[in-house]
């Protein structure tokens, strides 16, 4: 790969974290009809439960999309692309299992979470390489 190629793996990632979030909006807007909360949390712990498990998706996606892209798009090996997007998911995926649940805490939210600041740690330390050596030359 070379820079400034076309992001596809980050691409198909974004699709499936957008799939992700959505079933998760899906799960609040059930949960607010079960408990006819417009706006707000309410009182509900299953409602506030849902909206922090779409939350804490949606604040972590986009930046990590913006690494993946950028990693990718400088030249980043697509291996390693495609397995710090496809751990990503994963680990988005079993966090947000994990946060739905009552018991606390879990495996499923500490394994998330693990994964991803571990995948986090690696993509900046990657954009950091692979943007250094492009500026040194």
């Amino acid at each position: 790969m070379t820079a400034l190629d076309l992001p596809v793996i980050t691409a198909v990632t974004a699709g499936a974290i957008l799939l992700l979030l959505m079933v998760l909006m899906v799960n609040v807007g059930r949960h607010r009809g079960r408990t006819r909360t417009l706006l707000g949390e309410g009182t509900d712990p299953a409602l506030q439960r849902a909206i922090r498990v779409h939350a804490n998706l949606a604040e972590n996606a986009a930046a990590f999309l913006v690494g993946f892209a950028l990693l990718e798009m400088l030249g980043g090996h697509a291996i390693l692309v495609a397995s710090l997007c496809g751990t990503f998911v994963a680990a988005r995926i079993v966090h947000a299992i994990g946060l739905s649940r009552t018991d606390a805490p879990n495996a499923g939210r500490f394994l998330g979470a693990l994964g991803t600041l571990v995948i986090g740690l690696i993509t900046a330390g990657a954009l950091l390489w692979t943007g250094g050596r492009i500026l040194m030359g």
